[in-house]
């Protein structure tokens, strides 16, 4: 008994040990304690600094652009610096997409989207979606009438709101949500949902807590599976078991309508299109309804949330900045004027406008990881060893936000830094959309949205800080940054 007992704890000593190694070649970083790993000093960066983006830029000082980490069980690289996520980003052995069980979980255990899957299961699923979203307005002039629409409702409904209620005072981190979301779905679904809709409304929070509990590194039941039986709601297991069963069954809910409905001779949006093409004799492997669904969860979660989130950083540095708004506002008003809608034939003709977008997206990003990449095989990375399988982001703070990257005064909110002799001027190191294979496939929608929505606002109200409540900066630090707390006054232009 005492032998056998020896042998055990020496067997653990022994895999505590080999815990605590790292790969010959890996990327620096912190140390590494058994079953944690790099943890504890990343949390402590984290509460000293108050976001991951944050905490691993401090990292990233302290032992270079290439930082290597583990948690749990998870090894996971976070590149930063402009030279290290361009060459990271265009590599073609760092293209493949995380496949462990947090991934699958979202989507039935299976790996099924558009975000999160690669290789030629991506390949195939990415060509289809796209040429399809283009016959539906995709990146064409329709689709620029859809967002005018959807602004139009908004600005009515904000209008009649403030006429009812009797208040100018706007919870702004929310004000974008349902917008945003009709602008994407009406092209997949054919269906817009009103601003108060309850449903819709429960959804967005779960969805908002959900993006604030976990991050782009995952979740703590992902870096401790033991987690999600002992602790599934502290660790965020039951909250993400439980906001995709409820978008689940909204998606379920719109595809048995279109099924019921279906004439593969008049099809009305996406859905009909993919439920056509389930139906013809060689589909593709990868075609499946679990992944119709699937893609439908990928859109409706990250087609809303950034876009929305976004808009809303957007309107928060504009009332902080007070001459940026008069000044593109002027720009609409000599332009456009007080009347016609806005639309995307505008844009040329609005080169200041276009600089607060710009601006925006930077701010913005420039607080955000990369969606997570895996390395297809044993690679090399700023000279360094990426083990076959590992996990690599990169921190778009280290190419939005430092100075190094072409950037004078980052912190500062200045549209005018994108115009050279009247003319708009981009730097190498501008990437909000990210670059290479994996480059966000919903940029030009976004762009549009970012676009016409600020825009139409500036054209029909004025913002401005709520004296009692200004905006404290403090975010929700999860997949994307998102503002706590932010409330302005929303006047209508008379």
């Amino acid at each position: 008994m005492f032998l056998a007992l020896t042998l055990i704890i020496i067997i653990l000593v022994v895999l505590a040990y080999l815990d605590t190694k790292k790969p010959k070649n890996y990327p620096p970083g912190p140390r590494w304690w058994p079953l944690i790993g790099s943890a504890i000093e990343i949390m402590e960066a984290r509460n000293r600094t108050g976001y991951l983006f944050q905490a691993t830029a401090e990292l990233a000082d302290k032992y270079g652009p290439v930082l290597g980490l583990k948690f749990g069980r998870d090894k996971l690289i976070v590149v930063y610096g402009p030279e290290a996520i361009r060459e990271f980003l265009s590599s073609d052995d760092l293209a493949g997409r995380p496949h462990d069980e947090f991934y699958r979980m979202r989507t039935f255990g299976k790996r099924r989207g558009i975000i999160l899957v690669d290789q030629n299961f991506w390949t195939e699923q990415r060509r289809f979606l796209l040429r399809h979203l283009r016959e539906f307005g995709f990146g064409r002039k329709s689709m620029s009438s859809m967002i005018e629409e959807e602004a139009a409702h908004m600005v009515e409904y904000l209008k009649e709101t403030i006429l009812h209620h009797d208040s100018v005072v706007f919870s702004i981190e929310t004000i974008f949500n349902v917008p945003v979301l009709n602008t994407l779905w009406k092209i997949i679904a054919g269906i817009r949902y009103h601003p108060d809709d309850e449903r819709v409304k429960h959804l967005m929070a779960i969805m908002s807590k959900l993006f604030g509990t976990v991050d782009m590194s995952g979740a703590l039941f992902s870096r401790f599976p033991i987690l999600k039986y002992i602790a599934p709601e502290m660790s965020g297991y039951n909250l993400m078991v439980d906001m995709h069963a409820q978008i689940y069954e909204v998606i379920g809910k719109v595809l048995k309508e279109h099924k019921a409905s279906h004439n593969p001779n008049d099809p009305r949006d996406l859905m009909d299109v993919y439920l056509t093409a389930l139906k013809s004799d060689n589909p593709g492997e990868s075609f499946s309804e679990q992944q119709l669904m699937a893609v439908c969860l990928d859109m409706f979660m990250a087609g809303s949330e950034t876009t929305s989130n976004t808009l809303t950083f957007g309107i928060l540095y504009l009332i902080l900045n007070p001459d940026v708004q008069a000044k593109a506002r002027d720009e609409i008003d000599k332009v456009i004027g007080k009347e016609r809608r806005p639309n995307l034939d505008d844009r040329p003709h609005l080169p200041y406008l276009e600089c607060v977008v710009l601006e925006t997206l930077r701010m913005f990003t420039g607080r955000v990881f990369t969606v997570p990449h895996r390395a297809l095989k044993d690679t090399y990375l700023n000279g360094y060893l990426i083990p076959k399988d590992c996990q690599v982001i990169a921190n778009l703070h280290g190419v939005m936000m430092r100075p190094e990257s072409g950037f004078d005064d980052p912190e500062a909110f200045i549209p005018e830094r994108f115009l050279k002799d009247g003319k708009i001027s981009l730097p190498d190191n501008y990437m909000p959309f990210a670059m290479g294979k994996h480059r966000c496939m919903g940029e030009t929608l976004a762009r549009a949205n970012v676009f016409l929505f600020l825009c139409t606002m500036l054209q029909n109200f004025q913002f401005s800080i709520v004296p009692e409540c200004p905006p404290d900066m403090q975010m929700f630090d999860g997949v994307t940054p998102a503002m706590k707390h932010f409330k302005a006054r929303v006047i209508p232009r008379s």
